[in-house]
C-alpha cells in the first residue's frame, strides 16, 4: 500500500518534469549552451549581481577579518550604486559620511545613466592594526561600461592603485578612506 502511494504521489512530479523539457530551451540546443557558458561566466566572478570580482583575498582572523568584510560590502554597494544609479543600503552601512556622501553628490548631479561591466580588485597587502585595517588595491575596472559624461567619483575604466581604510568605530567597522594612489598596479 505504501509503494502505491508513494507512486501516486511522485507521478504527477515526473510527468511535470517530462513535460518541462518540451519548453523553448529544450528545442533549440544553442540557448542551452548559451545559457551553461553566460552562467560559467557569472561562476568566476565573486559577486556577479554587481560586478565585482576579488584577487588574493587576504586571510585575516577576528575583528580584522569583520573588518575586510566590511570593505567587500562597501564595494559591492559602490559597484551596486553604479548600476542601479542610487546609493543603497550596502554603501551606506558600510561606509562614513564622508566617504558615501560623494556619491550621493555625483548622483545629484548625473542622472544619465548606469554603469556595466565587471570590476577586479586585486589586494595588494592588509595591514591590520589596533582599530584600524589598511588595505591596498588594485582596483581594475578596464571591463567597467561608463556611460559618457559619468562623474570619476562614480567609476572609471582604467587600472589603478587605491587605499582604502576600515575603522572600527565603536563596534561596527565602517570604511573611513578611500584614496587613490600614485603610480600604477
Amino acid at each position: 500500500m505504501t509503494h502505491r502511494l508513494a507512486l501516486a504521489l511522485a507521478l504527477p512530479l515526473l510527468i511535470a518534469a517530462g513535460c518541462a523539457e518540451d519548453g523553448p530551451d529544450a528545442a533549440d540546443p544553442s540557448a542551452a549552451s548559451t545559457a551553461t557558458a553566460d552562467e560559467s561566466q557569472l561562476e568566476d566572478i565573486d559577486y556577479p549581481d554587481e560586478g565585482v570580482d576579488l584577487v588574493d583575498r587576504p586571510e585575516l582572523e577576528g575583528a580584522y577579518q569583520q573588518a575586510l568584510q566590511t570593505y567587500v560590502d562597501f564595494e559591492r554597494g559602490r559597484r551596486q550604486a553604479a548600476r542601479e544609479g542610487e546609493v543603497g543600503r550596502l554603501l551606506s552601512l558600510n561606509g562614513t559620511a564622508s566617504v558615501v556622501d560623494p556619491y550621493r553628490e555625483a548622483f545629484a548631479a548625473y542622472s544619465d545613466g548606469t554603469y556595466d561591466g565587471d570590476v577586479v580588485i586585486e589586494f595588494l597587502e592588509a595591514r591590520p592594526r589596533d582599530t584600524v585595517l589598511r588595505l591596498d588595491i588594485c582596483v581594475d575596472a578596464t571591463r567597467l561600461v561608463v556611460p559618457d559624461g559619468a562623474p570619476t567619483q562614480l567609476g572609471e575604466a582604467t587600472r589603478a592603485p587605491q587605499r582604502i581604510e576600515v575603522t572600527n568605530i565603536l563596534g561596527p567597522w565602517r570604511v573611513t578612506e578611500v584614496a587613490s594612489v600614485d603610480g600604477s598596479c
